[in-house]
């Protein structure tokens, strides 16, 4: 029963989130429920005081339902779509990588600002924001004033991504779901905040295709740890510091079971095609899309009152 206040607190947000995205529908207005999720996030966080075990629940959802969310997600495509919107996106992900990195060298000369915070903004913009920091931090042996800056930078700039993103993309690519997508997850730093977007995009413009091209993408993205983190250690610290359990430690190992599903989605569509087993196939893929949705919408919700509590989770 200790957690039963925050269960019910987290539930009735989420309720009256799709309560009134239902009822501006009716009106004719298109707003997702991942919108509201987010603003009754911010008002609760910051009229409602936590209790520990509350907060317990709050990193409990975190650490756990949102990365079972975005995983299911991988049920949405097949391998070959998987394929396709990894090939259409690695291409822009290291120019987007590249560019981040020699903007932020240059603004760091001109503003002076500490090399250390440069290459924590570097990691938590171009890769996937708070793991990345968190990562970076430990090789570099950063200050948490460094640290906490660069948080902030990622979830202040990602919120209002996250909210202006998914219509200013609509509107550059002329309604192209997949190209808006790619953006999305490109563009968005925290892996959490691209599902969020992703789905306001999906919900707002009844678009499945962006939502999956956005996190194929940014999977992809953070997949990109394993490579930046080894050059980080070479460059800081060779001798002292285990690469290997670095990677281990912050690597999301979600993308695995992004992946899986993905190909459990291919083959469950090879073998189910023409048995009498279809239907059934179909509607639990459904239900498991249903799933990732509210998982993620909770979730939502539930870290825009993590970030009001000035604490740092590492969710993905």
């Amino acid at each position: 029963m200790k957690y039963a206040k925050g269960t019910s607190l987290f539930a009735i947000t989420l309720f009256t989130s799709v309560i009134l995205s239902n009822a501006f529908l009716l009106k004719n207005y298109i707003i997702s429920p991942a919108f509201f999720c987010i603003v009754i996030g911010l008002l609760v966080g910051n009229v409602i005081s936590v209790s520990k075990y509350t907060n317990q629940l709050i990193n409990f959802i975190l650490t756990n339902i949102l990365k079972v969310g975005i995983a299911l997600l991988g049920i949405g495509l097949s391998i070959h779509e998987l394929f396709k919107y990894g090939l259409s996106s690695v291409l822009l992900i290291i120019i987007n990588i590249l560019l981040v990195f020699a903007i932020l060298m240059l603004l760091g000369k001109f503003f002076k600002i500490s090399k250390n915070l440069i290459v924590l903004i570097f990691m938590g913009t171009s890769i996937c924001g708070v793991t990345a920091i968190a990562a970076t931090s430990t090789i570099i042996k950063s200050n948490q004033h460094d640290t906490g800056y660069a948080v902030g930078v990622v979830a202040v700039f990602g919120l209002i991504a996250v909210v202006a993103y998914p219509y200013m993309a609509h509107y550059m690519f002329n309604g192209n779901d997949l190209n808006a997508g790619i953006f999305l997850g490109a563009a968005i730093h925290d892996t959490a905040q691209v599902s969020a977007a992703g789905l306001i995009y999906q919900e707002t413009f009844s678009s499945p295709v962006a939502l999956e091209a956005s996190m194929t993408t940014k999977l992809l993205r953070n997949s990109f740890l394993i490579i930046l983190i080894p050059l980080l250690t070479y460059f800081y610290d060779r001798k002292k510091t285990n690469n290997k359990s670095s990677i281990l430690k912050f690597f999301p190992f979600f993308v695995l079971g992004f992946v899986s599903l993905s190909l459990a989605r291919t083959m469950g569509d090879i073998f189910m095609i023409n048995t009498n087993y279809h239907a059934y196939w179909e509607n639990l893929i459904m239900m498991i899309k249903i799933a990732s949705k509210y998982m993620i919408l909770i979730s939502h919700q539930v870290l825009q009152q993590e970030h009001l509590q000035h604490k740092v989770v590492v969710v993905v």
